[in-house]
């Protein structure tokens, strides 16, 4: 009784190292450096249990530790909600060692493979480039922390998910090397480490050396700092209007040729009314682009979208771009877009527009890519968990989603962290909180 008692409780502990290991590498601390060996812990008390059941249990512990820590931010919404997200994490957690047990004596090197394909399995079926059908998964992927620049150049082959793989692979192979004492597994993950940064880093100096033309347009972003909350919106739209002018205005004055606005629930119908906008797009000679809800309306259809719409400088609509993937929670009656169309714009190249919750997952940007986008344009919102770490994860993401496509990526929110980010995933220039203007130049 004693010695399972003793290879339980280790087991235990080790899931719970791995789950605080993660949560030092997530923000707000963002040591990313541990995600070479967070998963470490883990793989070992899952292999050393003395069944799947005591795996799953040590598992569903890394789960609560890390997941409760890094989906804090849900609360804003409903507790309800942040209590299924850290279950879920929970539960991933207990398959994934319960699984690890289930392979624990094949032999080494397959070993390691298995273990790596089963963390990111479940994420590549449903964040998956062909038919995605539930995205939000990618939350489940660990990778939640700010890589340097030469290794994150690996999400560019090999895209996220397979990003995470070779992280999950180095980390089974020095398990792999720790549990068996040999050195053969230690040193093939040191030099798949190796060559993975060393060939980033001659991406990042090759990037660096090029020539670069002199700047012929510039864009702005225009953070607006407006309150989140629905009652202020609909009771302030005089206000809101005035807002959007005097930054347009002065992003004008400043020499800009495009201002873009965050992703904001606009009390007016823009999309089917743009009326002043329009004017605004022709008072100001700018192309505008702003993130706006268009809602149910009876006349109109019994469906709403998350729409970024694009105003050339004579006041027309020109470009129109529902969200992929709106917010998975707090809109019932929103549908997603079906395809991306970027917007072309005279001087600069065709833009993708990447709405409200776009830029989270990979598929919306591979597709604005796919489609011929020179740049891509998150309009974002993160207005609702300022003072939380949910900006610094969805900067994250944004940094991925950059490397993926080898393009510029400029995302623009309501109250920070707006950031210009370069196809390496380096934040050229940010703008992290409070009213203002960030500039980009092309």
């Amino acid at each position: 009784m004693l010695p399972g008692f003793l290879t339980f409780r280790r087991a235990l502990a080790a899931g719970l190292v791995s789950g605080v290991l993660f949560a030092l590498a997530a923000p707000p601390l963002g040591w990313g450096f541990l995600l070479f060996a967070a998963w470490i812990p883990l793989l070992w008390g899952a292999g050393r249990s003395s069944s799947w059941k005591e795996a799953a249990v040590a598992g569903a512990a890394f789960g609560l530790a890390y997941y409760a820590s890094l989906f804090s931010w849900i609360v804003r919404l409903e507790w309800w909600l942040y209590a299924a997200a850290v279950l879920t994490g929970a539960a991933f957690g207990a398959a994934v060692a319960a699984s690890v047990w289930r392979v624990r004596l094949w032999p080494a090197w397959s070993r390691a493979l298995a273990v790596a394909s089963i963390w990111s399995l479940p994420i590549w079926l449903c964040n998956n480039p062909v038919r995605p059908f539930f995205g939000t998964v990618v939350f489940l992927s660990g990778l939640h922390a700010p890589l340097p620049s030469a290794f994150l150049q690996l999400a560019r082959p090999l895209g996220e998910t397979g990003l995470v793989f070779f992280l999950v692979l180095l980390n089974a192979l020095t398990w792999q090397a720790l549990e068996a004492r040999k050195a053969a597994p230690l040193v093939i993950a040191g030099i798949l480490g190796a060559a993975a940064w060393g060939w980033g880093a001659a991406r990042v100096r090759a990037y660096d050396a090029r020539t670069v033309p002199s700047p012929t347009f510039t864009l702005a972003c225009a953070q607006t700092d407006l309150p989140f909350a629905l009652t202020w919106r609909a009771a302030h739209q005089e206000e809101l209007f005035k807002t959007y002018e005097g930054l347009a205005l002065d992003a004008a004055a400043k020499g800009a040729n495009m201002v873009v606005f965050p992703q904001y629930q606009l009390p007016e119908d823009i999309y089917r009314r743009p009326g002043r906008w329009g004017e605004l797009a022709r008072k100001t000679k700018l192309y505008i682009a702003l993130g706006t809800d268009t809602p149910v309306e009876p006349l109109f259809g019994q469906y709403a979208w998350v729409h970024a719409l694009v105003f050339s400088p004579d006041g027309k609509v020109v470009g129109d771009q529902p969200a992929l993937h709106p917010s998975p929670v707090g809109r019932p009656m929103v549908v997603p877009g079906k395809q991306e169309v970027p917007v072309p714009i005279p001087g600069l190249g065709t833009v993708g527009l990447l709405p409200c919750f776009d830029d989270v997952t990979s598929r919306p940007a591979r597709l604005s890519s796919l489609a011929g986008a020179d740049y891509l344009l998150s309009m974002a919102n993160d207005g609702l968990f300022v003072g939380t770490i949910h900006p610094r994860l969805h900067m994250i993401r944004s940094r991925l989603r950059a490397v993926e496509n080898d393009k510029y990526l400029v995302r623009c929110v309501p109250n920070g962290i707006s950031a210009v980010i370069d196809p390496l995933g380096r934040v050229r220039d940010s703008l992290p909180a409070g009213k203002g203007l960030l500039f980009a130049h092309w």
